[in-house]
């Protein structure tokens, strides 16, 4: 498994992977950035607005949006990039003729897919505690909420990873599996808004932030834990169900 691990990081170094990886986050962040110093007066009254208990709070309010939009069309690129090193280059016949299961092949692409998006949302984690020092930001770093807003949107998206990677390892024509994850992203927007909707697997990321705009103000998200649990168990049952797909079809 090490040497396939191996093989794929060396495919990888010659993708734009890493642009990938490190658009999202810095593109949130550098809005943050010009949102808290060119509309502090503004940002001051919605602070006052929403009841945010510190800016911290209202920092993961504000860019929680952002991110649930962001982050999955990232999983969609991402998956895409790392599945199409073999569609582009018709590698795949070298690639399955050696003397290793699909599964183990498959296995590791995906690893690659989930260190990338790792990587990212601890970009990201980095980015927000660096922004609110700088910008002087009152009280202690709240490290719990500023972690669990960044990895638990790692484990929300993995029924989209899972979902997403799978349609990109299976289908050649990559436009398909970025059209599907970029009207995906929209959807789960409108999904999330409604209370009969959001519980769908789409909805999630919009809505997988440790805080969320309650009656009395910004406070923590009541349902993060099972937003966690239930994408974290549906994720690993696609991943197992993509596993087996890719197993037995025939890939040009």
């Amino acid at each position: 498994m090490k040497n396939i691990l191996w093989a794929d990081q060396l495919k990888l170094k010659r993708s734009s992977l890493l642009i990938i990886v490190l658009l999202v986050p810095l593109l949130i962040l550098a809005y943050e950035l010009v949102n808290l110093t060119y509309r502090s007066g503004f940002v001051e009254k919605q602070v006052e607005m929403f009841g945010a208990g510190s800016m911290w709070m209202y920092l993961l309010y504000d860019n929680s949006l952002l991110f649930g939009l962001g982050f999955p069309l990232a999983v969609t690129l991402a998956a895409s990039v790392i599945a199409n090193i073999e569609h582009q280059a018709n590698g795949w016949k070298q690639t399955l003729s050696m003397p290793i299961s699909r599964g183990k092949i498959y296995l590791s692409k995906f690893i690659w897919l989930t260190i990338s998006l790792f990587l990212s949302t601890t970009i990201f984690l980095i980015g927000m505690v660096f922004l609110g020092k700088v910008l002087g930001f009152e009280g202690d770093v709240p490290w719990g909420v500023l972690i669990g807003d960044c990895y638990g949107m790692l484990i929300t998206v993995l029924p989209i990873m899972a979902f997403q990677f799978w349609l990109s390892m299976t289908i050649k024509n990559q436009a398909f599996s970025i059209l599907i994850g970029s009207v995906s992203s929209i959807v789960g927007l409108f999904l999330a808004a409604a209370q009969t909707t959001r519980w769908f697997p789409l909805a999630y990321p919009i809505q997988s932030s440790t805080v969320i705009l309650l009656y009395e103000g910004i406070g923590y998200n009541p349902d993060f834990s099972a937003f966690l649990v239930i994408n974290l168990i549906l994720g690993i049952i696609l991943m197992f169900i993509g596993s087996k797909h890719f197993a037995k079809q025939n890939v040009q």
